[in-house]
């Protein structure tokens, strides 16, 4: 059924809802106006009185356009039920509808919940002002509210607010800014928010968003029958290998050390959708273009379809090595200061690789093998670098002073002047000019270093000689991918995930020669000689 709302311009603004209510017998209360009154029916999941459908919004006509909304897309603007599906992810590829129901929804909450404050984010702000304020300044009638550019807020006639703010600041740049950024949003009070692009959002800025969301209507207004704020996100996102995989896709959770665990609750709605879904709103060339793509494409970025099968292209390692280490995974035999126990020491051999970190953003991880090449221990959790050294020192004297192999750079040289005393690898330099050589502790990851690191424990994984039991390594084993970003040197994990315990893992290979420890495992078994001496 079709209603109108009336703007101040004259102009008419239609929509079409399911069932055959009017405005008028859909108005809740005196202090309504259309918009709060559609929202409140929304809210209440209102049902058509003549199929028993919950009534949502299939088509919407703004500034002389009409909108015509597909399944997905009306579930995604009509659900306000922040008990149920208190986070909505829209996923889908490229042309699939997702930023336009964004939009739209953006501008109902405004509407329908006068006074409301929302965020709205992506990475940088100028990809807000370049992509997602253009698609809102399509819909919206001008005269509903005011751009203030450069404070980045959209304030509307009815005391609603959108805050625009990019997010890079709080997952990049050195600890003091990324704190910095970090407070600044704790002290926001928002009462829902919206980002565009979730897979360029690191898990823990969603997290920090999500303790904005306290906003609510005054007690006053709420026993005048005033709908509360949803305090509800809004993502959208292209099928990508990044956290919302383990948190909408499979209703995982992560926990405090970075595992991921099945949630308590279920409170997150998955929409996803299909290019074709919306090829009525597409040029026709559009869509032959990307049919005719490879099938890897077509699957992900026109079906939309979202699995780690179609995701791993790029991935630094082979599916069938990552299908062999998984074969071993088990869970720890004990928990000890922290550290994951898998097996206790025996009479041989251990190394040790540290991926060492400042604290905040990123865990630090530690890994300890064999010298069959098997990972008997690990650790992995957010420490200041006193902490760290800390938990490997309990490693190195539980595994009998191991050879430890740090990465050095950055945090790694704080670490290596609390542990320097221990066994700790060199690497050795030699000087062009002079043609001295020096010998530096730790490893120093350069672009040409991490190749080494990269195939020396490739091949360790063509010939089986790796053993990993531990399944948060081999999740991000899968993830692993080749890089052309100056900070991950040439590899590095998915947007949204970590590679500390790959790193310490390689590292922990690093120099290992499988032949070598057969040979000294050999001559450990051989009976030692006894020489017997007479003395006169």
């Amino acid at each position: 059924m079709e209603y109108s709302v009336s703007m101040k311009n004259k102009s008419k603004t239609e929509i079409k809802i399911e069932g055959g209510q009017t405005v008028d017998n859909i108005q809740h209360s005196p202090w309504d106006n259309e918009w709060t009154s559609l929202v409140k029916t929304l809210v209440d999941k209102e049902k058509d009185k003549t199929n028993g459908k919950i009534l949502r919004i299939r088509e919407l006509t703004l500034n002389g356009r009409t909108y015509s909304f597909s399944e997905k897309q009306s579930e995604f603007i009509s659900n306000f039920d922040s008990q149920n599906s208190k986070f909505i992810l829209a996923s889908g590829g490229r042309g699939s509808g997702k930023s336009l129901a964004l939009c739209v929804k953006i501008y109902l909450t405004c509407k329908g919940f006068p006074g409301i404050r929302v965020l709205l984010g992506r990475k940088n702000i100028s990809d807000i002002e370049k992509t997602t304020l253009l698609d809102l300044f399509k819909l919206m009638p001008p005269e509903d509210y005011e751009y203030r550019v450069k404070d980045g807020l959209l304030n509307f006639r009815n005391g609603s607010q959108v805050v625009m703010m990019g997010l890079d600041a709080m997952q990049s740049g050195n600890m003091g800014e990324i704190k910095k950024a970090q407070q600044k949003t704790k002290s926001m009070n928002i009462g829902s928010y919206f980002i565009d692009q979730l897979e360029e959002i690191e898990y823990d800025v969603f997290q920090a968003i999500n303790d904005t969301m306290r906003m609510t209507v005054s007690k006053e207004e709420l026993a005048r029958g005033v709908k509360d704020y949803p305090r509800q996100g809004n993502m959208t996102c292209n099928p990508a290998n990044f956290w919302a995989y383990h948190y909408f896709k499979l209703n995982e959770r992560m926990d405090e050390d970075g595992n991921w665990v099945d949630k308590k609750r279920i409170d997150t709605l998955l929409l996803e959708s299909s290019m074709l879904d919306n090829r009525a709103n597409l040029p026709e060339d559009f869509v032959r273009d990307r049919l005719s793509r490879d099938d890897n494409y077509i699957r992900r970025m026109v079906y939309g379809e979202w699995n780690t099968d179609i995701l791993t292209r790029g991935s630094v390692f082979a599916k069938e090595y990552i299908h062999y280490l998984a074969q071993s995974t088990k869970k720890p035999l004990a928990i000890e200061e922290e550290c994951e126990i898998y097996e206790q020491p025996r009479d041989t051999e251990y190394r040790m690789g540290v991926d060492p970190s400042e604290g905040l953003v990123d865990p630090s991880s530690v890994s300890v093998v064999d010298s069959a090449g098997r990972k008997v221990a690990k650790f992995n959790g957010k420490l200041p670098i006193i902490g760290l050294a800390d938990k490997v020192k309990y490693l190195y004297y539980k595994y009998k002073k191991p050879l430890i192999i740090p990465e050095s750079n950055a945090a790694g040289a704080a670490l290596i002047r609390e542990i320097r005393d221990l066994r700790v690898w060199r690497s050795k330099r030699t000087e062009y000019k002079t043609d001295i050589e020096t010998e530096r502790l730790g490893f120093r990851m350069t672009y040409d270093s991490k190749q080494q690191l990269i195939t020396h424990f490739q091949s360790l994984l063509r010939e089986k000689k790796i053993k990993i039991y531990d399944q948060k390594t081999i999740e991000e084993l899968k993830v692993f991918v080749w890089s052309n970003e100056a900070a991950q040197s040439g590899a590095g994990a998915s947007s949204g995930f970590h590679d500390d315990d790959v790193i310490s893992t390689m590292l922990a290979y690093w120099d290992f020669n499988p032949e070598k420890q057969e040979e000294v495992a050999i001559a450990r078994a051989r009976p030692s000689k006894v020489r017997r001496f007479q003395y006169i």
